[in-house]
This record gives C-alpha cells, sequence and structure tokens, in this order.
C-alpha cells in the first residue's frame, strides 16, 4: 500500500520496487517467518500482491511512468539552464504535462481515509478540469462515495479510485491465507460493500469481487472501469459464473481514446509495459546499473506474460487457509521478490528463477525515491543504512546525510553518486 497512517504492518513503494514489513524480527528466511508467525507472514504476502499489481497492471505501471517521467524533466531542466545550483523544493509545471499528468493520477488514485466501519450508501461523479502543456482542458471523472460513519452514525463522503480496489484485492488474498486477519472498511472493503449493494447477484464469493476490482485496474482511471462495469452488469442482468466470466463483462468492447489512436484494454497494457521498461532501460545506462535494468526487465516481461496468458492468476494464490497454491509458488518462481526489509533496514531478496546476475543490487531502485527527496528538498540520503549494512562493506561516508550529490565526484561511487554521475548532475548543486 502506499504510505499512510494505515502502516502500522507493512508497506510496499511502488515503482521503488521495495517491500517493508514493519518488525525487528529477522525475515530474510521467509519460509522460517511463515511457520513461526503466519500474521507476519501475511502483510507480506499483502505487500506481495501490491509488487504484483505495480508491474503487472496498467494502473500499477503508471506509478513507474509518473516518477520516472518527472526526474527526466527536472534532470533536463537542471542541465540546460546553465547555473551551478539550482532551487530546491522543484516546483512541478505544465511543461511536458508533468503536472497535468500528477494531477489525474490523484484522480485515477482516489483517497484511503481510514474508516473502521461503514456502510455504502451510493455513489456520484464531479467532473475535475486538468489544463495541458498546450492549455487544453482534460475533463476527468471523480466518483465521490457516500457512506455512514457505524462508530458515530454521521454520513460521510470518499474519493474512490484505484487504492481502494487494490487495498480490497490485496485484503482478500490476506484473509484467505489468514481469516482472523482484520483491516478498516475504508480503504479495503468498501469494494465489496458497493459490489454487494448495486450488482447483488455477485453473492457472497469475494473471489468474483476481487476479479472486478483486477480487471478494472487494466485502465488508467480504474474507477470509471469500476463503476460502468457496474451499470453494465445492472443493466444487462449479468450473473457471474466463473472468474473468466467477470473478467469478460468488464473488458470486452472496451476502448480507450488517446494521442490521435484507440487502444484496446490489452495495447494499452502492452504499451505501458514497454515504456516503463523504455524509461528503466534510458535511466539506468552504466555498467555498475545495467544488471538492476536487466533484472527489472526480466521481471517486466513475466508480469507481461502472466497477465496475457492467465489474466485471473491474481485470485489462486491461496489453497486453504495458511497454505499457499502451487500458482504463489509459480509465480514467485518467475517474478522472484521485490527488495525486502524490516525495521531495522535490514534486507534480503529473492531473484527470479530463470534470472540470477551475483551483480544485481535490488536496493538501488530506492535511489530513485532518494533523488526525488532532494529535488523536494530533502537532503539526507535514506539508503544511508543500506549502504552502511552492506556485506562486502561499508560505502558510506559524512556526505551520505548532508549533502548525497557530492558522491558522484568520488573515485568509488555509491548508488545515489553512480546515478547523479549517469545523469549528468555532476556539478549541480540543490539550494533551498
Amino acid at each position: 500500500m502506499n504510505h499512510s497512517d494505515l502502516e502500522t504492518l507493512g508497506f510496499y513503494e511502488p515503482g521503488f520496487l521495495h517491500l517493508r514489513v514493519n518488525t525487528d524480527l529477522e525475515i530474510s528466511d521467509l519460509n522460517s517467518i511463515s511457520r513461526a508467525d503466519p500474521r507476519l507472514f501475511s502483510t507480506f504476502l499483502h505487500e506481495y500482491i501490491h509488487f504484483i499489481q505495480n508491474i503487472s497492471t496498467t494502473s500499477g505501471l503508471l506509478d513507474s511512468i509518473l516518477f520516472i517521467d518527472f526526474i527526466k524533466d527536472v534532470n533536463w531542466k537542471i542541465r540546460t539552464d546553465g547555473y551551478p545550483t539550482f532551487k530546491v523544493p522543484v516546483a512541478l509545471t505544465a511543461a511536458n504535462n508533468i503536472k497535468p499528468n500528477f494531477d489525474l493520477s490523484k484522480i485515477y488514485r482516489g483517497d484511503a481515509n481510514g474508516v473502521n466501519q461503514v456502510i455504502y450508501q451510493g455513489y456520484h461523479t464531479e467532473d475535475v478540469i486538468v489544463v495541458d502543456k498546450e492549455s487544453k482542458s482534460i475533463i476527468a471523472k471523480k466518483f465521490i462515495v457516500h457512506y455512514v460513519d457505524t462508530n458515530n452514525r454521521t454520513p460521510g463522503r470518499l474519493h474512490f479510485g484505484s487504492t481502494c480496489l487494490k487495498e480490497y484485492i490485496a485484503h482478500t488474498i490476506q484473509r484467505e491465507y489468514l481469516p482472523t486477519v482484520k483491516h478498516p472498511d475504508i480503504p479495503y472493503l468498501l469494494a465489496e460493500q458497493i459490489v454487494l449493494k448495486e450488482c447483488p447477484s455477485f453473492g457472497s464469493d469475494p473471489s468474483l469481487i476481487a476479479s472486478l476490482c483486477d480487471a478494472s485496474l487494466m485502465c488508467l482511471h480504474p474507477a470509471q472501469i469500476f463503476f460502468a462495469s457496474l451499470e453494465r452488469i445492472k443493466r444487462d442482468k449479468f450473473v457471474p459464473t466463473n472468474l473468466e466470466s467477470v473478467t469478460r463483462i468488464v473488458h470486452d468492447g472496451l476502448t480507450f481514446q488517446g494521442q490521435g489512436k484507440v487502444e484496446s484494454i490489452e495495447s494499452l497494457f502492452i504499451n505501458s509495459i514497454n515504456l516503463v521498461d523504455q524509461q528503466f532501460f534510458d535511466a539506468l545506462q552504466s555498467p555498475q546499473l545495467l544488471p538492476n535494468y536487466n533484472w527489472i526487465h526480466h521481471i517486466l516481461n513475466q508480469g507481461r506474460w502472466l497477465r496475457l496468458n492467465r489474466p485471473n492468476f491474481i485470485s489462486g494464490l491461496v489453497q486453504a487457509e495458511g497454505v499457499l497454491s502451487q500458482e504463489f509458488y509459480d509465480i514467485v518462481h518467475r517474478l522472484g521478490t521485490p527488495f525486502f526489509t524490516n525495521n531495522q533496514n535490514k534486507g534480503s531478496f529473492i531473484p527470479p528463477e530463470k534470472f540470477s546476475d551475483p551483480a544485481i543490487q535490488p536496493y538501488q531502485a530506492l535511489v530513485f525515491k532518494e533523488i526525488i527527496r532532494v529535488f523536494n528538498g530533502k537532503f539526507d540520503c535514506q539508503m544511508f543504512h543500506f549502504c552502511k549494512s552492506r556485506p562486502d562493506k561499508d560505502i558510506t561516508n559524512s556526505k551520505c546525510q548532508t549533502s548525497p550529490w557530492e558522491r558522484a565526484t568520488e573515485p568509488e561511487l555509491c548508488p545515489f553518486g553512480q546515478l547523479w554521475k549517469t545523469w549528468g548532475l555532476v556539478g549541480e548543486t540543490p539550494v533551498p
């Protein structure tokens, strides 16, 4: 899940390929964790679902597209402005549609205010105007859900988006593994309430609802597809018979107009995954970083294969309470894991079965986050703990937490210094 006040047990950072389980316990051996503490492993499973969503859904890929586009745009301005310093925090602008795209992504993502118990009442839409770099107006639908907070019996409203859909899927799979797990209705269970009130034909099978949510993530604006599908289901008096029938009712005949061409669900996904792959390739062009690009390229291809050949794989990860399915293990063999850590910043990583390179340093994907933090006016590199505890040697020094960009001029480059140099930023200094 994204960073929020709901992160008591763990989180996943989309685009940066980092999974955190909030525990002081050693978590490098997942088999030992699953035997010793099913609740802890169920948290890992929940966040692992978000990793899968990040690389195998169009909505998830958008996270990577946005942050790399932002970095590329800022880099270009810094390198070409003729000055050795640049002011932070860097302002988002309409140039190259960076600000408009971020504004649209907020509409697509929605909010996730934690509310323990609610009763869904209904929804309405609001038109939001976003102005692009050519001063053209883009009208985006914002979906507002109405509910009653049963704890204090007051009405509430929520901007509903992809966050609620992703969290429902992860919650449902986690609950199959550990039925005692509990989450607040918002954002984890609201999607189920909506489906059951709007389309009672779905009955009480969470996997059918999760399939509808998952199918809705195969576009840029998942809430729009989700609610359009519910209206279509009501109109056609559709009764789901299996997961495939749910995916069909959501996807059949669905097209998108964009950049002068019509996209299908499949072509939009393929184009999105190709764009993310190209962006990582462009960003990681140095001998030290290429092993990481090769790893990312591999897992993107595996995510593509899964989505196109086994579109309902997400609903088959748990065989029974406390028992993962063969499908889960097949996916781990294909994708491996993201870099995962505990509260002590001690991490581990499982590479894909058919791709292994001893030069992979999966924690380096977090460098993108650290450079964005510098652009936002933060001068301490939070990778300090990872670099300090590297198994080969400690590569930190005093600059790491005060001016990490200066590491780019040193003979031995840390991950931050390597990217800063690769992107031609040596000699550029941020100033408040």
